[in-house]
């Protein structure tokens, strides 16, 4: 077990919520980083306490002596490290994100049921969670999901990428192990 993996019981590791960076690419990142804040006044009230909160102790822009009153886009580009290296930022992050696509959110939801993924309820702040499983199903591809998700919503004007990382936080899972083979007999969901 390494220094960044917690152990909650005998049969479940988690990763930080941070872990996700290494799914991401730097593009998408930013583009998230960028929508969270700008839209954060249609975020829950609490949300925007506690992203502003980080922003202004962890962020430092120059030209700025309360980062919160920098413009979005310079706060997003300044707030990247921070959501590199910060479990806390990383998931009030993506936790926000995903009340901004509440259909989305229902969509993925409801997929990952049906799949078996047995997702925790919808409607937890899963900022609370120990952080992210590490078993994927492996028949559960992100191509696999978004598919899914547009036969359900073909009208969904969200990304590929979108999707993938709803499926990530909805499911609680990272796709640590999706490409790894799995021994004979174990079993592709839990």
């Amino acid at each position: 077990m390494t220094e960044n993996t917690q152990q909650t019981d005998q049969y479940e590791e988690y990763l930080p919520f941070n872990a996700i960076n290494e799914f991401m690419r730097d593009d998408y990142r930013l583009t998230i980083l960028h929508e969270v804040i700008t839209h954060l006044d249609d975020a829950q009230p609490e949300q925007q306490k506690e992203i502003s909160k980080l922003i202004s102790q962890y962020i430092k822009i120059p030209g700025f002596r309360k980062s919160n009153l920098a413009p979005a886009p310079m706060k997003a580009k300044n707030a990247v490290a921070l959501f590199q290296q910060s479990s806390a930022f990383s998931s009030k992050i993506v936790e926000t994100w995903t009340s901004l696509h509440p259909n989305l959110k229902e969509t993925v939801w409801n997929v990952l049921t049906e799949k078996g993924w047995e997702p925790a309820p919808i409607d937890i702040d899963r900022t609370v969670l120990p952080g992210f499983q590490l078993h994927w199903p492996k028949a559960d591809t992100f191509e696999v999901i978004n598919i899914a998700v547009r036969k359900l919503q073909p009208d969904l004007s969200e990304t590929d990428d979108d999707i993938s990382l709803m499926a990530v936080w909805i499911g609680n899972r990272l796709p640590y192990d999706l490409f790894i083979d799995e021994t004979p007999g174990e079993k592709e969901t839990k």
